[in-house]
């Protein structure tokens, strides 16, 4: 059906009876429940994303909100655009331009530029990406006495992360009842690690992306007026995949919707697979407690999956007592009963798995393309690459390496950032000797020491060490044109009329970048390779400039942290006619005709790590997930042994394929008869 665009709203009443007939009668009413709070319970494949575009449509078309007076959050840049688009196709690419429509991220990113001189920042700050926050933390822990520390970096980012992500700052933290003198010890010591890098980081002038939620709450919480004109500016709120969100979004959702309380949540507790990372099932189950008056709207039609599928997922979820009654249906037909492979190990496992898609390809006429093996790790790859290629099977793994991780993009982006923001520690000190300048480790501690003895910046610190004469010869040439390089280009990007692309393409040239690429490339492949990844870049800021009325190089790096996800996403979307592996994790969102659910087996799925924490209810929502994820058919396949930590262990079915009636699935043993007596005699 053509939908109609709003660009006029003389014919609203044809409009409104045009859209609502496209919608089943639960979506109908989660379109039309406009006032209040409003929880809209979207099992997977419901149709969640045209319930929430058509909301925003007729909030529009019924004139009861003009588009900048709505905002819609999403968890991931991808469902923003989609979003986006969809919305565009109603109302007409102008008011959609209005509407924001963003993840948590950018949207408090928005806020911050405005007005995070309130708390003490500079406008230009610039967003350390992951592996700078690691590099900062390592470099704080050696500074406190920490080499030979049992916690690493990457362990401290991650307790740091759940801490911002739960709204504890360093000082709530010390606060907290302790139960023994370990955890005591493991918290101050954590606390102590957390208030210095919130130093650090203030002293660069940077955020890393949970200080951009913590720091928005934290600015609306002391300074009511920057949280009164975020209120005056929406009087509807949605957000999508509301069973994702954590206790600081709860809290950021709470203080912007307070006052109207025209707040949409559309949401699947059954989909709740990050409590790992700090999301809170209970902001979905305890709705009605937070909004007495909330309208409860549950959307129970499939259109993605045939029957014997959801029946399947229907008879698994049940057995969770922390959710909400629900029960998918599709009309799409009752389809093929699962099929169930028990193999002899995980290199048979993913044997068979490459003979059971040659077999569905012949029997269906399906392509590579429409095959998806979902695992609960990434460790369970290897076996399923081996074995694709060996069968002559084009595959990609999803969540290889992140696009802006890779070193000469990474350097890149850091001459970029050390530009716009001249305190961005992490980003002087990956380029202060790339290309090599002779400014040497020694050098470098003492511009540490004069940082913490004067409270000022890398690049301040250099300056003054080559003022007062501390460093000579090789080393002072290198500073010197360091710094001019970086002071001539700052003037150059400020220079409004500047070609943001011409200008880094030129800053590429001058320190022989080109040249560096070659002496450290191990041929001519990877050298074109990685040329062609810093081409990416600059072609990514032609793009920016052509779609920004006002670009700068803020703008652009702003839009690379909140997109880091682009790069994986785009590959989810455009894997060409190859079959995909991933986690079930990354899966999240997606459907595909024809997936493969490998590794059921407890230790594995369920995982062993979330069995001894009592996760087993987030561990069958990550089960469901996987089965809801397929279109037209199901195989599961499990190993009946598995080489861990050098040593072959036999396996046990998972728990959870015991809770899927017998008549939805055919079962095939490859295992010898053997096998399986001796997997029938585990405990």
């Amino acid at each position: 059906m053509q939908r109609p665009q709003l660009q006029h709203k003389g014919s609203l009443l044809e409009f409104m009876r045009n859209f609502l007939s496209d919608l089943n009668e639960p979506q109908q009413r989660a379109v039309a429940a406009t006032e209040g709070p409003v929880l809209v319970l979207a099992g997977a494949g419901s149709g969640k994303t045209r319930v929430i575009t058509q909301r925003i449509a007729h909030l529009i078309a019924s004139d009861k909100a003009a588009p900048r007076q709505i905002l819609a959050v999403t968890f991931t840049n991808k469902a923003a655009d989609e979003m986006r688009a969809r919305v565009a196709g109603l109302v007409g690419p102008a008011a959609a331009g209005e509407i924001v429509i963003a993840t948590f991220h950018a949207y408090c990113l928005r806020v911050l530029r405005r007005d995070i001189e309130r708390l003490g920042y500079r406008k230009n700050f610039t967003i350390y990406t992951e592996s700078d926050a690691r590099a900062l933390l390592r470099r704080v822990t050696d500074e406190m006495g920490g080499r030979g520390d049992r916690f690493s970096p990457a362990l401290f980012h991650a307790a740091i992360s759940l801490r911002k992500n739960a709204g504890e700052t360093p000082d709530s933290l010390r606060k907290k009842p302790l139960r023994t003198a370990t955890e005591e010890k493991y918290e101050t010591r954590l606390g102590d690690v957390y208030k210095r890098y919130q130093s650090a980081l203030r002293a660069a002038n940077s955020l890393d992306f949970d200080d951009l939620l913590l720091h928005t709450l934290d600015l609306w919480r002391r300074h009511p007026e920057a949280l009164a004109a975020a209120r005056n500016q929406f009087r509807y709120i949605m957000v999508d995949e509301y069973q994702d969100t954590n206790k600081l979004q709860y809290d950021l959702l709470a203080l912007l919707a307070s006052e109207h309380r025209n707040l949409c949540v559309v949401g699947d507790d059954d989909q709740s697979i990050y409590g790992w990372r700090g999301a809170q099932t209970r902001n979905i189950l305890d709705f009605e407690k937070d909004y007495p008056e909330a309208q409860i709207i549950t959307l129970e039609q499939n259109y993605r999956s045939t029957a014997t599928i959801l029946k399947a997922a229907n008879a698994v979820i049940q057995h969770n007592t922390a959710r909400r009654s629900k029960q998918l249906w599709s009309a799409l037909g009752k389809g093929r009963a699962l099929d169930w492979f028990v193999c002899a190990d995980e290199d048979a496992e993913a044997r068979e798995a490459a003979k059971w898609l040659r077999h569905v390809m012949r029997r269906t006429g399906a392509t590579y393309g429409d095959f998806t093996v979902l695992y609960r790790s990434n460790i369970q790859s290897r076996p399923f690459e081996l074995a694709f290629r060996h069968a002559g099977i084009p595959y990609i793994v999803i969540g290889g390496q992140d696009f802006f991780e890779r070193a000469e993009v990474k350097d890149v982006i850091s001459y970029l950032k050390a530009i716009a923001n001249p305190r961005d520690e992490a980003a002087l000190l990956r380029i202060v000797n790339m290309p090599r300048r002779g400014i040497g480790d020694a050098l470098l501690h003492q511009a540490h020491d004069l940082c913490r003895s004067e409270k000022c910046s890398i690049g301040a610190a250099l300056s003054t060490l080559l003022e007062r004469g501390a460093t000579h010869g090789r080393g002072a040439e290198g500073i010197r044109a360091f710094l001019g390089l970086l002071q001539t280009y700052r003037r150059r990007f400020k220079n409004t009329g500047a070609s943001l692309r011409k200008l880094a393409q030129e800053l590429i040239i001058a320190i022989d970048y080109p040249g560096e690429i070659d002496r450290m490339s191990k041929n001519r492949e990877q050298a074109m390779a990685r040329m062609e990844n810093i081409e990416a870049v600059l072609l990514a800021l032609e793009q920016y400039e052509k779609k920004t009325e006002h670009p700068s190089l803020s703008g652009f790096l702003d839009q690379t942290h909140l997109n880091s996800d682009a790069m994986t996403e785009s590959k989810q979307r455009n894997t060409g006619n190859s079959a995909r592996l991933m986690t079930i994790h990354s899966a999240k969102g997606l459907e595909f005709p024809f997936v493969f659910v490998v590794g059921v087996e407890d230790g594995l799925l369920p995982h062993e790590q979330s069995l001894k924490e009592g996760n087993l209810e987030e561990e069958r929502r990550l089960f469901y997930v996987a089965l809801t994820r397929g279109r037209r058919h199901v195989a599961l396949f499990e190993a009946l042994s598995r080489t861990r930590n050098g040593r072959e262990r036999l396996c046990k079915t998972s728990r959870f394929m015991a809770e899927i009636p017998e008549t939805l699935v055919n079962k095939h043993v490859r295992a010898a008869p053997e096998m399986m007596a001796a997997k029938r005699r585990l405990p």
